[in-house]
């Protein structure tokens, strides 16, 4: 049963954007429909869902990123810092590799991939949009790297392909493209690529895996199983804000309208 209250907070969504402070802009040409902050990102903010800042041509030039705020969240955990070694191993479009890139100042390495050619070279456009000058771009199925980098992450950014539930609300289209099927298949893969991502971080790294599909076999279900066949892993509570619950559990699962963000 949906309240009243709840509908509300369902249907008066909003979208999200992050300001990039490598390439500031004045006040007078802030992006339409600007709203409050987002709190787990510094350079986050709320967006109406009027707002037409994705045509202006300073987002063309870099000065912004449009993305959910509930994808802001993996990047905000990960906390990717100067001078490391990232791997953001399934990026395009590049919001999450974009948002690390802000966190680590130019210094270090951040690896970012898509295996499929046409969205790899929509990440390569926003990396390059962005300013972002300590990226590689790199086109290659997870299995391929961990052959060549075994170990040699500090941090690895996960967030799978997925059967895309989260995303029901934002774009309808995509409720046609999932069957009952989906969930189990989705999960074989995520399950293949945390492999590859095991064995190139290195010792005392950290994991951070997120989609943006609601069911618990491919959120907790893939996660328990991860832990079965990689002992030497352990979860850890999320560094949140502190509107969040406490979840020692090391897992966070969002509702449309909970936080003003779709599912993830």
């Amino acid at each position: 049963m949906i309240s009243s209250s709840n509908y509300a907070a369902i249907t008066n969504r909003k979208r999200g954007i992050r300001i990039n402070p490598h390439k500031p802009v004045d006040a007078s040409h802030s992006p339409e429909g600007l709203l409050e902050s987002v709190p787990w990102e510094p350079s986050g903010h709320y967006l109406s869902m009027d707002s037409k800042a994705g045509a202006e041509i300073l987002h063309e030039a870099g000065a912004w990123y449009l993305q959910e705020p509930s994808a802001m969240i993996p990047a905000a955990v990960l906390g990717a810092q100067p001078g490391e070694r990232i791997l953001d191993l399934c990026a395009a479009p590049g919001g999450k590799t974009t948002q690390n890139a802000l966190r680590m100042a130019g210094q270090g390495t951040i690896v970012c991939n898509e295996p499929i050619a046409d969205r790899a070279r929509i990440l390569f456009r926003n990396v390059e949009r962005m300013g972002v000058p300590n990226a590689i771009v790199v086109s290659a199925w997870p299995e391929k790297l961990a052959a060549i980098w075994p170990g040699a992450f500090d941090a690895i950014q996960c967030d799978a392909p997925c059967s895309g539930e989260g995303m029901f609300r934002r774009h309808p289209e995509t409720r046609d493209e999932w069957n009952a099927e989906s969930p189990a298949g989705c999960a074989k893969r995520q399950g293949d690529i945390l492999d590859s991502a095991a064995i190139m971080l290195r010792p005392g790294g950290r994991l951070v895996y997120s989609t943006c599909t609601l069911n618990t076999i491919e959120n907790e279900g893939v996660v328990e199983a991860f832990l079965k066949h990689h002992p030497q892993f352990h979860l850890e509570p999320l560094p949140l804000p502190e509107q969040f619950p406490e979840n020692a559990s090391g897992m966070l699962a969002l509702v449309p309208g909970e936080y003003d963000t779709d599912g993830f």
